[in-house]
């Protein structure tokens, strides 16, 4: 019977992750054909009661493990909590959420569909839509993939995926080939989720789960959160705006030429949205402009084409050394 452990990188957590690791115990009561193995939570020298809290739960429940991670950082708290499984499947989990009670019998159900019946020695991944809450679990919006205005399926293209992300890694679930090919997590990628979904999108199959399949806790805490967009701001804060999309195209940058070392052997349907994010600080404008136009790389949205296009503008060009 297949196995799934469950990674939840936690960092003073206190006020909430009791009640998570609760719902991720509940789902258990639903599981048939594969069975919940072990909460591996990897704890990043928490200030506050978290370790003492998920030993108390782990006296009570011995599936529930506390690791003790002295690495700084969200992608070594993730890959610390991985590498410590050795089961078929591993789900991700933040440290603040609540899950539904059908999340990993539906998730996982999806993931052994797209692995097939035959052969199943590629790496797979699948991910979910969220319900975004308040801290006191109050819904704020009934999809996450609407209120951030992403088309989840943007995986299915290198010129979307390699640009920005689509896939919440709290409901990411994959199997053993996608963590012995993308692990570990290298420090220039963005974030170990987006990492994942490259990994598996260029070398093995992804699909996506439109339901929701947990309440994403929105509080004061959050390393990563649903940030609320408005058209407007982009009026108002142009110069913030720029500042922000130069950034996150500079970091895409660096994750794809880290993609391309790691890798080398690529398949063409990602080279060459690769390539064009990995030379455009070189590129002169006029190849910029022509390799946006052809949409080597796209934004999924009317306002941050736009900026995209000015960056090709406006970014001087970088001299490389030989």
């Amino acid at each position: 019977m297949p196995k799934i452990d469950i990674a939840l990188a936690s960092y003073n957590g206190e006020k909430y992750i009791s009640d998570q690791i609760a719902s991720i115990l509940a789902n258990e009561i639903m599981l048939k054909d594969f069975s919940l193995g072990d909460i591996i939570i990897s704890d990043n020298m928490s200030t506050d009661g978290t370790a003492a809290i998920v030993s108390e739960i782990a006296r009570q429940h011995p599936n529930v493990r506390l690791l003790i991670n002295e690495e700084r950082g969200v992608i070594s708290n993730f890959n610390h909590a991985i590498k410590n499984s050795a089961a078929d499947y591993i789900m991700l989990s933040d440290q603040d959420d609540i899950w539904f009670s059908n999340k990993i019998h539906k998730t996982i159900k999806k993931l052994l569909e797209i692995e097939g019946d035959g052969d199943r020695s590629s790496p797979a991944l699948v991910f979910t839509d969220l319900t975004v809450t308040d801290s006191k679990l109050n819904t704020i919006s009934a999809s996450f993939f609407q209120s951030q205005k992403i088309k989840p399926d943007g995986y299915k293209a290198a010129k979307n995926i390699f640009f920005s992300n689509v896939a919440p890694g709290c409901t990411m679930a994959f199997n053993r080939q996608l963590i012995e090919l993308a692990l570990p997590v290298p420090e220039q990628a963005v974030m170990h989720d987006w990492w994942l979904i490259l990994v598996a999108s260029t070398f093995g199959k992804v699909a996506h789960i439109s339901d929701p399949t947990i309440f994403y806790r929105q509080h004061e805490n959050n390393q990563v959160g649903a940030k609320k967009r408005r058209y407007r701001d982009l009026l108002f804060s142009p110069r913030v705006k720029y500042a922000l999309a130069k950034n996150s195209l500079n970091n895409a940058a660096k994750q794809a030429a880290s993609f391309k070392y790691r890798f080398g052997s690529i398949p063409k349907h990602s080279v060459e949205a690769i390539d064009f994010l990995v030379e455009f600080g070189a590129m002169s404008k006029l190849k910029r402009l022509a390799g946006l136009k052809t949409k080597k790389i796209e934004n999924r949205t009317f306002f941050g084409t736009v900026i995209l296009y000015l960056l090709a503008l406006t970014m001087p060009t970088i001299k490389q050394t030989k």
